[in-house]
This record gives structure tokens, sequence and C-alpha cells, in this order.
């Protein structure tokens, strides 16, 4: 996929300068201003935060979305323009009962209404039809995680990979989900969804000892296996990675799933915990201003998704309206309109349940403020975000068993703090001298042998390990299993599970 579509390809210099010229004639649209700035404000300190690059990153983005629409539907062509735009908005996957996989992001100003007007349909359907194009020959039924993994950290991150196969170690011996395959475990800075990706894999081969149903993956990972990244593209590339995990359980008629991976930053200040009057939610402080959620959405995020997903359609009405009404009316028609829907039985849906009325009302304060931002020429950018900016209190709530991550000490601390459970294990891989600087008390696991540069902290007794090859490198698509046997873990095994 490197060769083929990375940097150096004829197909990246000739989509990303479509993308280019079209960006610069539509980057005066609001809704697509209002995505350039928030991702400026996500880029890491010492990343490149001009337009050019935000352009290359959608192309990666385009790129990861019709990857997986190929992957989803594999034995179907793409043949329609239609089709194309709702691949690229991240509605196809919502119709394919994909949540959570795009719509609405930071990528999706390729498909703005806004763009009509400014004559830019047809050079927009030829780009994605370029891309869409290039990828026709090859065959993505049996696509697995981190396809596009390479291309993206050489391209963009320029960070080293942690190969799959050690990312298995550590989630399955270092935390134990092999043999506790029952426990909830989160990613806090998941990048492209590796150790996420790893999890998964363990449960599933845990299940199948167990003779569980297949389908049953469908139903545990996505409340149990949850990840979050501040990095816009690396959280796209690890929803398509999380996809490809489940594998062709999602090729065939399933329930709703709901991808895990949210868009946030898990070192913010710890979630705002002020109870609303009668104790109904939690406020969620963004750059975009403060947008209250009663406790039900964030104890479940399937209901997230699912209400906030469908004030959409409300969304668009009141924009509708403005042509015979005023903001104020037009805001407020569509409004009482949404709290009907939230106050009713949802039958054969998701969250069948309605939201009491105080609930209802809380969250039409959150849902006032996104319709006006929505008429006012933001587009659905903060309903995007306010779904993703959740993930903190939701997992601070949750308190997962098991807590993974690539960091730091000091965001090591903040992470246990906030959201791992008083019982649970932790496991950080970060530079060697953090991880000696912090090694006190905690498992230390010399990772240079192989991961130059690396060390893992664990929580739990104080021990010194290391990982080293007992020949020669292997293999990075290795799973752990295969790499099991020309590994030695020296100074002792990682302690038993709590």
């Amino acid at each position: 996929m490197d060769a083929a579509f990375g940097p150096g390809s004829p197909v990246f210099h000739q989509v990303t300068g479509q993308l280019g010229d079209i960006y610069f004639q539509a980057a005066h649209i609001p809704p697509v201003a209002a995505r350039l700035r928030e991702w400026k404000r996500l880029q890491r300190e010492g990343k490149s935060r001009e337009p050019e690059h935000f352009v290359q990153q959608t192309y990666v983005a385009l790129l990861a979305r019709l990857i997986a629409r190929r992957f989803l539907s594999p034995r179907r062509p793409i043949n329609e323009a239609e089709e194309l735009l709702e691949i690229a908005s991240g509605d196809y996957f919502l119709r394919r009962g994909v949540g959570n996989f795009g719509e609405g992001d930071l990528f999706s100003w390729t498909v703005l209404e806004g763009r009509w007007e400014s004559g830019l349909e047809q050079p927009m359907l030829a780009a994605i039809q370029s891309l869409s194009g290039a990828l026709a020959p090859l065959d993505f039924t049996h696509a697995t995680p981190g396809i596009l993994d390479t291309l993206l950290h050489r391209a963009v991150l320029e960070q080293p990979l942690a190969p799959g196969w050690l990312a298995e170690y550590i989630v399955e011996e270092e935390l134990g989900l092999a043999g506790d395959p029952d426990r909830s475990f989160l990613d806090a800075d998941c990048g492209t969804g590796t150790f996420l990706c790893a999890a998964i894999g363990a449960v599933a081969r845990a299940m199948e000892e167990r003779g569980s149903h297949p389908l049953d993956l469908l139903f545990e990972a996505p409340g149990r296996l949850r990840g979050m990244g501040r990095d816009p593209l690396a959280v796209a590339l690890a929803r398509l990675n999380y996809l490809l995990a489940l594998g062709g359980l999602l090729q065939q008629d399933h329930p709703p799933v709901l991808i895990p991976v949210y868009l946030a930053d898990a070192a913010q200040d710890p979630p705002d915990w002020s109870f609303l009057p009668d104790d109904a939610g939690v406020y969620l402080s963004t750059a975009g201003g403060e947008f209250p959620l009663p406790f039900p959405m964030i104890d479940n995020p399937l209901m997230l998704d699912w209400l906030l997903g469908r004030l959409t359609q409300y969304m668009d009405g009141a924009q509708l309206r403005l042509h015979v009404q005023s903001e104020a009316e037009a805001v407020q028609e569509v409004l009482n309109a949404y709290y009907n829907y939230l106050t009713a039985p949802k039958l054969r849906t998701p969250v069948p349940e309605a939201l009491t009325p105080s609930q209802a009302y809380t969250l039409l304060e959150t849902a006032q403020s996104l319709v006006r931002l929505h008429v006012q020429g933001e587009g659905t950018h903060w309903l995007h975000l306010v779904q993703n900016h959740a993930a903190p209190a939701i997992f601070a709530r949750d308190k997962p068993d098991l807590m993974v991550g690539v960091g730091s000490t000091v965001s090591s601390g903040i992470w246990t703090q906030n959201y791992l459970s008083p019982q649970g294990r932790s496991a950080v891989l970060m530079p060697r001298p953090d991880a000696e600087s912090g090694s006190s008390g905690r498992r230390f696991v010399d990772l240079e042998a192989v991961l130059p540069g690396a060390a893992l902290l664990v929580s739990g007794p104080e021990q010194r390990a290391s990982v080293q090859f007992t020949g020669g490198p292997i293999p990075p698509g290795s799973s752990w299993a295969e790499a099991r046997s020309g590994v030695r873990i020296t100074g002792g095994p990682p302690p038993a599970p709590p």
C-alpha cells in the first residue's frame, strides 16, 4: 500500500493535487474553515499546521473509507457517484449499521453542501473517483488491521511502529487479557489502534474456545474494548483497523455496531462532575462551549451515538425553515420535535428506552447550541466533536479494568487517576529514560532489543524484566503465538492478574 498509494506514488500526487485545488477554492466556506481550525488545534507541538498537510491527511482518510467500503461489500463494485459521496461523508457506514466511523468528522469537508454553491461538485467527484479507481483492481475481502499504518507513520506521524506481536504480548501477557477476557479494556492514547486490535484478537480467540457464537463478538467488543486519541488522522485509521479486526462478521447481516474509538484527549483535565439540577448529568467543556449531557448517555455510548446522530435531521430541518421563519422560530420548532422524539419509546432500535422529561431538557440545551451553530454556518462539525469529546467522561465514570497507552510517566499518572479502576492494571509504552525515572514500585520491562529506545511500565509489584530475541528479528506481521518461540523474557514473567 505504501508504494502504490504513499507520497511517492502517482495517485498520491494526482488526488492530493485535486483535493488541494478544491480546498483552496472552498476554504472560505464556514464549515470548511471550522474544520481546519479544529484540526490545527489538535495537532501536537512540532507538527505541521499548514493547509497542505490537512489536504494530505484528507487523502489518507478518504483512502481508509474506501478500503472499509470495499471490505464490507467485497463482491459489489462501487458504481454510482452518490455512493462515493456517502462513503466520503460516512453516511454509507451508518446505513450499513456501523456507527462512529467518521460521519461529520474533520475530514468530511469534502462532502459539505456549501461546496456545491462554488461549483466544486464535479471536481470533488473526480478526485474521489480517481482514488476509488486506483483501488478497484485490489481485493480487500480479507484485509487485516494495519493496512495503512506504515503509510501514515512515514508520511504523516514519522513515529516508530510497535509490531503487532509485541502489542499482543503486552495485552495478553503483561495485562493478562488472555487469561481473563471478560475484563474491560481502554487504550488511552490509541494511535492507529494496534493495542485495540490485539485486544479484539485475544477476546475473539477466548470466545471461540468457549464455544460462543461468532456474532457474540459484535455484542461484546464495542462495549468493553475501547480507545481514544487526539490525532484526527490516527483516530480515522484506528477506526478502520478496529473494523477490520472484527473481520468477516461485518460482511454479513449483523446487529448495529458502534466503533468505540473516539477523538478525545485523555490527558485533559478530569471531567467536570458538577451535577446539573436534579443530579441529571455532566457538562462537557470544549473549545465551542459547554455542552450538558444526561447520565444515561454517559453510561451508554450507544445511546449517545444514536440520539445525537438523529439530531442531524433536525439540524437540517432548521436550516430549511430559515426560508420562511426567523432563526429563533426555526430552532424552537425543531427542538420541540426533538423533545418529543427523546421522550417517546423507540422500539426496534438499539436504545428503546425513552429519556425522562428532566433528562430530555438537559439534552435539549446541547441540542439548541448545536442547531444554532449549524444554521449559523458551522455545519455538523460540533455534533461530531461532542459525540467524541464525551469519551473521557464515559471512561472516567466506567473505570475500565485494564488500560494501555503510549505516553510518559506524567500521562500515565493522569490516565490512571482519571480512568483506571482501583484494582485495575495498566501498561504504558514510553521512552526508556522516562520509564527508568518512574520505575519505582512498578514492573519495568526493557524493550531496547525489540523496539529501540522504548520500555514498558506496568502497574504491580516492582520488578525488572526485558524482552529479547533468541535468534534474528521477528517478521513485523507475526502474531504473538508465532513470535513466542523466538523471544525470551528475562527477569521473570508478568505477575498473575489480580
